[in-house]
């Protein structure tokens, strides 16, 4: 008797189960029943060719965390960046992306708008990476 109700309790278990959810997995209640799959980890973009390296000063850039946040959120949908740094000491975000996308100008001004969005006043600064500005992979 007791065989037969362990049974029916795996059988029970199992017929909740999925491809997606295996048995025993955790069910979140405040997920419903009928919600999508979910979506992917992101993934580093393949690295182009030959990398071109802007600075971008950005007016009223000077926190630490929240102010780099701001940008990286809003320029993680310009497909353009490849890389990001911050010097909040100089009010510069160090840029990269594919050479072959063009001239600096052009391919920043997305960029700008973006970094506008944020609330900060950017322009496309003359000068170059300094020696040791760190940037990381921009995930998508």
């Amino acid at each position: 008797m007791r065989a037969v109700s362990m049974s029916i309790a795996v059988a029970v278990a199992l017929a909740g189960c999925s491809r997606e959810e295996p048995a025993g997995a955790m069910v979140d209640p405040t997920r419903p029943a009928t919600s999508a799959p979910v979506t992917r980890a992101k993934a580093a973009p393949p690295r182009p060719a030959q990398l071109a390296q802007v600075t971008i000063k950005a007016l009223g850039m000077y926190c630490e965390e929240s102010c780099p946040m701001k940008v990286r959120y809003a320029l993680a949908d310009v497909t353009a960046v490849y890389e990001l740094g911050f010097d909040v000491s100089t009010e510069s975000i160090f840029v990269s992306y594919d050479a072959a996308l063009g001239h600096p100008k052009q391919v920043t001004k997305p960029m700008l708008a973006a970094i506008k969005s944020t609330g900060f006043d950017p322009w496309l600064a003359k000068e170059s990476w300094p020696p040791g500005a760190e940037a990381q992979v921009v995930w998508r």
